[in-house]
């Protein structure tokens, strides 16, 4: 075997050598940012909503804020109920699936450009972009994200596999079916696996000049289109019945300024390692006018290179490209249109493009001149032009480490993980604690989710098993930080003394009636000071609610949460069960505050 056939093998030679390194730069970077990340928004409420869920096919299918996501559910559901809140474990399949694609991706690299050093800069550009960074250190994201590109990659590395007749034709075709119902499985975006393949069985058609590519094409794999386009329709007519998607619209300037903001703004500076300065508003990037400037003369130089000195397939590649952002972009503007031009800045919606353009290029690269036909002299030895090569994929690794580091840690949600890990401790240092339910920081969960953003939403599934809005003696409530602290009524409403001397209310088997003052409504805490000589287990309740406490020997307090009822209450019931009378000394009901 020769150098030439060496250094074509996906694992042998210097090229396979080097893509290792690649790859375990890229590993140990992705690792180690990973691991000082944590959950947020998403992440919390969709992993604690699962805790409480059966695993059926109802769940599994059940839409999320538009999306039917079977297996993104069942991850969430496998993470909920088997390792709750332990970031290592979603921090380590965000990094697998990762690993996985730039395997795939170094896989059809060399398919398309076998022994070609190129295709080693072009794997780091896959596997060091910052464009890739957001979407990764956001968990719920990253397994959307991550696992479509696996099998978009996968369905393109079996097209290209049929298409140069490696291995039986009809099974890598079946196996480019199967990758399309496993990614729409992860998230709808997968239906851009069959569009994405027809443009790359045109571009890999060199059999046929011109336009003649699209009836060779469509001939040749025939099944494979039917079977695809029956897959999509099947898919669409299952989704439409099972959920619609609501979107804002904007008008046509502001989709403009969305599209200017989403490929100018967005895509270039990101492939191009950056945005290597940045001002971040929320989950938007707004790169400096100079990184803007900068990343569009590069982008321009590279695009003109390569469709002038390209190979015969690269304005093929090039409609590879301007198709799915495109189709990206369609998608934003349906879905996200309403939200203003900065969601054309939020890498999470453009994180896909890179597993695009980077196959593109190499296929606008096949069949190309060694150094492009440029003439230059420093290109003209085999030497020279690897070592341009690895000078470039070292400029790209520098520009990598400048844009991730205009990103993190802002998007690690280290305030998350500090809220967490401090009300963690709260509870671990008081198990007999009783948490105020409330909204927790919008940082963690916004509270558009209503319900789902409630503390006892959220935490349900910590190990520390935390109780909310029980009757307690040692009620606390949540700060900013996850600290607890003791409580105290703000804007009181009382009971007025009771009639029995040296007892006030006294509360035996016979309900006794406790009014207010004045009658109260909303969401309440009731503040008793109470005294017994025995053990009681007293029922406090107004209008349809209830709930119960046990009354202990000796002078106590005890703080009952009351919920919303949506009418006023006059006076709350009470009534012991357990042979001693329970004296109410006085009780008065108001909004919670910190002590």
């Amino acid at each position: 075997m020769n150098h030439a056939d060496r250094s074509a093998g996906v694992w042998r030679g210097r090229q396979a050598w080097a893509a290792v390194v690649v790859i375990a730069v890229m590993l140990v970077w992705r690792a180690l940012l990973m691991r000082d990340s944590y959950f947020n928004q998403d992440d919390f409420f969709i992993t604690a909503r699962a805790t409480h869920e059966e695993l059926t096919w109802a769940y599994l299918f059940e839409p999320i804020a538009g999306h039917v996501i079977p297996a993104q559910m069942l991850n969430f559901w496998m993470v909920g109920n088997l390792a709750p809140f332990r970031w290592g474990v979603v921090a380590a399949e965000a990094v697998v699936l990762q690993l996985i694609a730039t395997v795939l991706m170094w896989h059809l690299l060399t398919r398309l450009l076998p022994g070609r050093w190129v295709r080693v800069l072009l794997l780091a550009v896959f596997a060091w972009t910052p464009l890739t960074l957001v979407t990764t250190l956001w968990w719920a994201a990253a397994i959307g994200l991550w696992p479509h590109l696996i099998f978009s990659i996968l369905a393109m590395l079996l097209l290209t596999r049929a298409v140069q007749g490696a291995g039986r034709s009809w099974l890598n075709q079946l196996g480019c079916v199967l990758c399309l119902w496993a990614g729409l499985a992860w998230h709808e975006r997968a239906v851009l696996i069959a569009p994405v393949l027809l443009a790359l069985a045109l571009a890999l058609a060199d059999d046929a000049a011109g336009w003649r590519r699209v009836p060779a094409t469509l001939r040749r794999f025939a099944w494979l289109w039917v079977a695809l386009a029956a897959s999509l329709v099947t898919y669409l007519v299952v989704h439409t019945r099972i959920t619609t998607v609501e979107g804002g619209t904007g008008s046509l300037t502001e989709s403009l300024h969305i599209t200017w903001e989403f490929i100018a703004r967005n895509i270039v500076p990101g492939m191009l390692s950056g945005p290597w300065q940045a001002e971040l508003q929320g989950g938007a990037v707004v790169p400096a006018h100079w990184v803007t400037a900068v990343s569009l003369v590069l982008a321009a130089l590279i695009l003109a290179v390569l469709l002038r000195r390209g190979g015969p397939a690269r304005w093929w590649a090039l409609l590879l490209v301007v198709g799915y952002v495109g189709s990206d972009l369609a998608l934003v503007l349906a879905g996200r249109g309403g939200f203003g031009h900065l969601i054309g800045l939020d890498p999470r919606y453009s994180s896909d493009v890179p597993h695009i353009v980077v196959p593109a290029v190499a296929l606008m690269l096949r069949q190309a001149r060694p150094g492009l036909g440029l003439g230059l002299a420093a290109l003209q030895t085999h030497r020279r032009r690897v070592l341009s090569i690895g000078v470039l994929t070292g400029v790209y690794l520098v520009g990598s480490a400048f844009g991730t580091a205009a990103l993190v840690p802002h998007f690690q949600n280290v305030g998350d993980r500090d809220f967490v890990t401090t009300f963690r401790a709260e509870l671990a240092r008081d198990p007999n604690q009783v948490v105020w339910d409330a909204l927790v920081p919008a940082e963690l969960v916004l509270p558009l989710v209503g319900e789902d953003a409630r503390l006892s939403a959220v935490f349900a599934p910590l190990p520390e098993s935390p109780v909310f809005d029980e009757p307690s003696a040692r009620l606390r409530l949540v700060d900013e930080e996850g600290r607890l602290h003791p409580v105290e009524l703000d804007g009181s409403i009382p009971v007025p003394e009771g009639p029995a001397p040296d007892c006030g209310y006294a509360v035996t088997d016979a309900t006794v009636r406790l009014p207010f003052v004045l009658p109260v409504s909303g969401r309440l805490l009731v503040s008793m000071g109470y005294f017994s000589n025995g053990e009681s287990t007293v029922t406090v309740s107004a209008g349809d609610w209830s709930t119960s406490f046990l009354a202990r020997p000796g002078p106590n307090e005890i703080w009952v949460p009351v919920p919303d009822l949506e009418e006023e209450i006059g006076a709350l019931r009470l009534r012991a069960d357990g042979g001693a009378t329970v004296c109410v000394t006085r009780a008065a009901a108001g909004r919670p505050e910190i002590r």
